[in-house]
Formats: C-alpha cells, sequence, structure tokens
C-alpha cells in the first residue's frame, strides 16, 4: 500500500500551527523579493564592468568605429566640461584658501599651509565635487542616451549585426569617464589652489612665494595617488552606474526620470563607498 507524502511544512504546522507557517512564508518570500531586487543592480554592474574590461584587453579602443566613439565621448565628458570647472575651482578654491589663510596664519601656524590645503582639496574637495559635477553633466546624459536606444530597440539592432555591446556602447563611455575623472580634478585642483589665492589670498599675511613653496613642500606621492586613483574609481563608477540606469529603462520615455534620479542618489552611494576605501587603505 502505497503512503501519501507528508504534508508540506507538516513538522513546522505542528509546532507553531498553520497561521503561524503561512506568516512565516510569507516574509521569507517578501525577504527573498527584497533581496533579489536590491542586489540585481548590483549584479548587471559587475557584469558591465566585466564586460568592459574584457573589452579593454581585447584592444577594442583600437577599432576604428570603437575610437571614434571614444574620441567622442571624452570630448564630451572632459573638453566640454573645462568652463564650469574653472568657475567651481574658482569659487570654491577662494572660499577654502581664503577660510583656511585666515585660521592658519592668525593661530602663526605657516608650517601648516600646505598641509592642510593639500590634503582637503586633493584628498576630499576636487575629487567630490568633480564626481558630483560629472554625473549631473555627463552622467544624466548617458543615462538619458543609453535609454533612447534602449526604447528605439538599438541595442538589439547592434546584437542582430554582431556587434557587441561591450565594444561599442561600454567602453567607450567607461574610458571617457576613467580619463575625465583624474583629468578635471587635477585641473579643478590646480585652479582652486592657485586661483584662490589670487582672488582672495593677498588679503592674508602671506607672499604668494612662501604660500607655493608651503603647497610644493606638503605635496607628496600619497597626495599625487589619491588625487588620481579616488576620481579614476569614482568616475569609472558613474559610467558604469549610468549605463545600467538606462538599460533598466523598457517602454517609454517616462521612465527616464526616475532612473535620472536614481542614478544622482546612487553617486552619493559611491562616493561614500570610495571615501570609506581610501580612508581605510590610504
Amino acid at each position: 500500500m502505497e503512503t501519501s507524502p507528508l504534508p508540506k511544512f507538516s513538522f513546522l504546522k505542528q509546532q507553531f500551527g498553520i497561521h503561524e507557517v503561512s506568516m512565516i512564508g510569507s516574509f521569507v518570500r517578501g525577504a527573498g523579493e527584497v533581496t533579489i531586487s536590491w542586489s540585481r543592480p548590483f549584479i548587471e554592474m559587475t557584469s558591465i564592468s566585466g564586460q568592459t574590461l574584457r573589452a579593454f584587453l581585447r584592444f577594442s579602443f583600437l577599432n576604428p568605429a570603437v575610437f571614434r566613439s571614444l574620441v567622442r565621448q571624452v570630448h564630451a565628458s572632459s573638453v566640454q566640461a573645462l568652463p564650469g570647472i574653472f568657475i567651481a575651482a574658482l569659487i570654491l578654491g577662494s572660499i577654502t584658501v581664503h577660510f583656511l589663510l585666515s585660521i592658519l596664519t592668525g593661530l602663526g601656524a605657516y608650517d601648516k599651509i600646505g598641509e592642510y590645503l593639500i590634503y582637503s582639496m586633493l584628498h576630499e574637495i576636487a575629487p567630490i565635487t568633480c564626481t558630483i559635477l560629472l554625473m549631473f553633466r555627463s552622467g544624466t546624459a548617458v543615462i538619458s542616451e543609453i535609454s533612447i536606444m534602449r526604447i528605439h530597440k538599438e541595442l538589439d539592432t547592434l546584437d542582430m549585426l554582431g556587434i557587441h555591446r561591450r565594444d561599442y556602447v561600454f567602453l567607450p563611455r567607461v574610458l571617457a569617464f576613467a580619463f575625465a575623472g583624474p583629468s578635471l580634478t587635477f585641473t579643478f585642483s590646480l585652479v582652486a589652489l592657485f586661483g584662490g589665492f589670487l582672488i582672495l589670498g593677498y588679503f592674508q599675511d602671506i607672499t604668494f612665494d612662501n604660500y607655493k613653496d608651503q603647497i610644493l613642500y606638503a605635496l607628496d606621492l600619497q597626495s599625487i595617488f589619491v588625487l588620481l586613483a579616488k576620481p579614476f574609481f569614482m568616475a569609472a563608477g558613474i559610467a558604469v552606474m549610468a549605463i545600467q540606469r538606462g538599460l533598466t529603462v523598457r517602454k517609454t520615455f517616462a521612465e527616464v526620470p526616475g532612473k535620472l534620479i536614481q542614478g544622482l542618489m546612487s553617486t552619493v552611494s559611491l562616493i561614500i563607498l570610495v571615501e570609506i576605501v581610501f580612508i581605510l587603505f590610504t
């Protein structure tokens, strides 16, 4: 005689009752759905990063079509952003230089001027400011561009023609952002430190030659590394995130504003994550 299988969750039903088991099942199912929904963007961004790295190692950027796309992306994210970077650098540089010089010269701590300015500008103000400006200006453009390609089925057309997305779509944008981050941050720091002094520094009890010597004396390899590495990871992360957000648009342009807002919020999380990593390892 064939025995009937035990009812599902029979042990739990005996211990807790049918109602309690139903609540446990609903909680587990809900927790699973939330976990999958929360982790999906990170999985997709990891996939985009891996595909981009694979395309880079295959020197796909040497392909004429990919190289032309790369040049256009570099021009859009770096060259066209220079006026805004100059203005922001002069404003924030003038405020920072004036504030720190007024405090340090008032305390007679002339030997700390270079150290404080180098750390505040190269380690924090310049990378974070340039990352935020890059996201507002170029990151939102990438999200919109990828969204339009998605809605108009252009990405599907590339797949049908045998053109890999990683070569023509992912690689040029990630490389352009990875170049724009350090280069714009370097430009921002240079303009902020010296342009800021030329605007408001002369009101302080220090000469330009003394100021310049303090800056150069405090500049070390670690600061240069942070100046280049931190915006590199921030900017490359923004590019990957912007591509991922654009790819999640399914049907209509009405989805794009929501993706832009999500991208701006994710930028804050990215900045915090990179800041924590550099604090721990530098």
